[in-house]
């Protein structure tokens, strides 16, 4: 019982905070789209690695969603050092995460997150820039690849779809791992635990070890960064855990590989892991006495109690349709003779799948019917020459196609 009230507990104590950040998100993604983004990013300049670190942190992309767009930068005239840059600094913060920061980690905290992750981009656009120059023509213009070109609909329900239906869909089931596992460290370690592995380097180490190579949620990984706090992890150990693991994967790495090179990709792996380990070092320094609690109590963020319960309650209603459209929501499409069906592999979020979406709608001559993220199942209507091109943007994406 003690281990579904402390559910419940954390639950309630985000739901708040993230509301506001799914409604910040919404507004951001009409406000702050991506050609707002691309118009800065085709220069070998400074200006355009500060830029592209800087529009990163509110950017409601993830560590999965962020690979289309740096993909689709990359092959229309954007260099190496600004890619980079983006890749790096974009799915560590975006204001939903930042605001849950806030709420469970303090102000200071949540302060200084999207301040390293601004310049862990940029030191990363820099060392490109410096030892892995590209000849890449950034003159060219940068076109289209999401819904300028389309029919203005309601900014209300855009707003509303992305921040409430779509970007919940693509941290629901982390979220909810996120919020279970956090439950189980408080349930099972008792306090204190990791009080001498956990301070210092020897901590840092272990989250770098863990955050790494994994994909982590910037949203669902804080309350998981909470509970390893209260355990005996200092807040330094904290922001390595939370810069290293949402900001590359496995599958971020390889598409790096592709698309910049394996130069360029190991100065990315290695700025994330020199800057996490020494902005851990730093934050312990600056603040060596700092705690949760102490960081909490600096801030004057209680909300009512009845607040918090009533958020937490259409936090949860949320997570549950977000749990409904990705697991049981069926496809409504009629079987065609003229039908096509296509298998994508590496669609992780529905930001992959409005990339690809989009890109394909613009093809001459197609029918878009169908584009299922859980299976990867695309459906169209289109002639064999069309074929070979929707296949051809789905590679330039930075997708697979297996069939």
């Amino acid at each position: 019982m003690d281990f579904i009230l402390k559910i419940w507990s954390l639950t309630i104590e985000i739901s708040p905070f993230l509301l506001f950040g799914f409604l910040f998100s919404g507004i951001l993604s009409i406000s702050l789209s991506v050609e707002t983004v691309t118009k800065y990013l085709g220069s070998k300049k400074l200006k355009s690695i500060f830029l592209a670190s800087f529009f990163g942190i509110p950017l409601p992309l993830c560590s999965c969603g962020v690979i289309p767009v740096f993909s689709y930068l990359k092959k229309h005239g954007a260099s190496k050092a600004s890619t980079t840059s983006f890749l790096i600094s974009t799915p560590q913060t975006g204001i939903d995460s930042i605001l849950v920061t806030y709420g469970l980690l303090g102000p200071i905290f949540a302060f200084f997150r999207p301040i390293v992750a601004f310049i862990s981009g940029i030191v990363g656009g820099v060392l490109v820039s410096v030892f892995d120059q590209d000849n890449t023509n950034t003159d060219k213009p940068l076109s289209c690849i999401t819904d300028c070109c389309e029919d203005k609909e309601s900014k209300f329900w855009k707003v509303f779809d992305y921040g409430f239906i779509k970007l919940p869909q693509d941290i629901a089931t982390p979220l909810i791992i996120g919020i279970v596992t956090a439950a189980f460290i408080f349930y099972l370690i008792p306090p204190d635990y990791f009080n001498g592995i956990g301070m210092g380097i020897t901590g840092m180490l272990i989250m770098l070890f863990l955050g790494l190579p994994s994909y982590v949620c910037a949203t669902a990984s804080i309350p998981i960064a909470l509970a390893l706090h209260l355990k005996g992890f200092s807040m330094g150990s904290l922001i390595v855990f939370l810069m290293s693991g949402p900001a590359t994967n496995i599958a971020t790495i390889s598409v790096a590989i592709k698309q910049i090179g394996k130069r360029s990709t190991i100065i990315y792996v290695l700025t994330i892991i020199i800057c996490s380990i020494t902005s851990g070092l730093l934050f312990d320094f600056i603040f060596p006495d700092l705690t949760v609690e102490k960081s909490l109590s600096a801030s004057m963020h209680m909300l009512p109690r009845s607040v918090e319960v009533i958020s937490g309650y259409v936090l949860v209603l949320i997570l549950l349709n977000s749990i409904r459209l990705n697991y049981f929501s069926k496809s409504n499409i009629v079987e065609n003779k003229s039908n096509t069906i296509i298998k994508i592999k590496g669609m992780s979020c529905n930001n992959c799948v409005e990339s690809i979406k989009k890109t394909i709608k613009k093809i001459k001559g197609i029918e878009f019917l169908n584009l299922e993220l859980k299976s990867g199942r695309l459906e169209v209507i289109c002639s064999s020459e069309d074929l070979n091109e929707i296949k051809k943007s789905i590679v330039d994406l930075g997708f697979e196609v297996l069939e």
